[in-house]
């Protein structure tokens, strides 16, 4: 049984607007913020406290057939485009990253150095929840 994954992109930033981020990475988000809004649920219910960083959830898909290290590098070729905009937000003092919600199966992945080398020249961070 292979393993199945689903993978988005997050940015974080202390003070570029959503729209500028939205614009910049060129992907329709699923959840966005700015910073100095008023904290809320994904369903509207008001939090307690302001967001102290801009934030864009982008969801790029998964799958099921076990194929990780390929999806995350046809993300990369989508994104390369956006080399700049992704430097100048990193170097700004933004982050960004993909994350990835994993379910095991019988075996793992292999991410070889070109996709690593290509991640980080990028600027694009790797973050891994196992879920059972």
């Amino acid at each position: 049984m292979s393993f199945s994954y689903s993978v988005s992109l997050q940015v974080w930033h202390p003070d570029a607007g959503p729209q500028t981020i939205v614009e910049g990475i060129g992907l329709s988000p699923s959840r966005c913020w700015a910073a100095g809004d008023q904290r809320m649920t994904p369903n509207g219910t008001r939090l307690d406290g302001k967001y102290r960083e801009s934030y864009c959830f982008f969801q790029l898909g998964g799958s099921d057939d076990g194929e990780l290290a390929n999806f995350l590098a046809a993300a990369l070729q989508k994104l390369e485009s956006q080399a700049a905009f992704i430097n100048h937000l990193r170097g700004s003092g933004g982050k960004v990253s993909f994350f990835v919600s994993w379910t095991p199966g019988d075996r793992g992945e292999v991410f070889d150095v070109q996709l690593l080398a290509d991640m980080a020249r990028l600027g694009i961070d790797l973050g891994i929840e196992p879920l059972a």
